[in-house]
């Protein structure tokens, strides 16, 4: 099974890289693959420059895969609605870019 975890953003970096660490920190669950989707809504900040570098960093570091998608329109229904054109998994699940996981959210969403 393949669970993506889809976070849309507008102009919060730092608050998205404190959740997307979060993740990172979760147990990762054996039987389940898990990747990142985030959807840089209308971000004027070093969003997207973060989100490539941390794309890179995944070649060579143990972090989880992350795409990423930019899209002109703010709104956060804008956001959702592109997101979910692009989810390919058999299980999505959402977080806010300013929340923290608990250290069991991915294995009890895969669960």
């Amino acid at each position: 099974m393949n669970v993506t975890v889809v976070i849309c953003t507008h102009d919060r970096r730092e608050l998205l890289a404190r959740t997307i660490e979060s993740l990172n920190r979760a147990h990762h669950p054996e039987k389940c693959g898990v990747s990142i989707l985030v959807i840089a809504n209308a971000c004027a900040d070093d969003t997207v420059p973060w989100l490539e570098h941390y794309r890179k960093s995944t070649e060579h570091d143990d972090l989880l895969p992350l795409e990423y998608a930019v899209i002109p329109t703010p709104g956060k229904s804008n956001a959702l609605n592109h997101a979910a054109n692009l989810i390919r998994s058999e299980v999505t699940t959402y977080v806010d870019d300013d929340h923290r996981v608990d250290a069991n959210y991915l294995t009890n969403i895969c669960a």
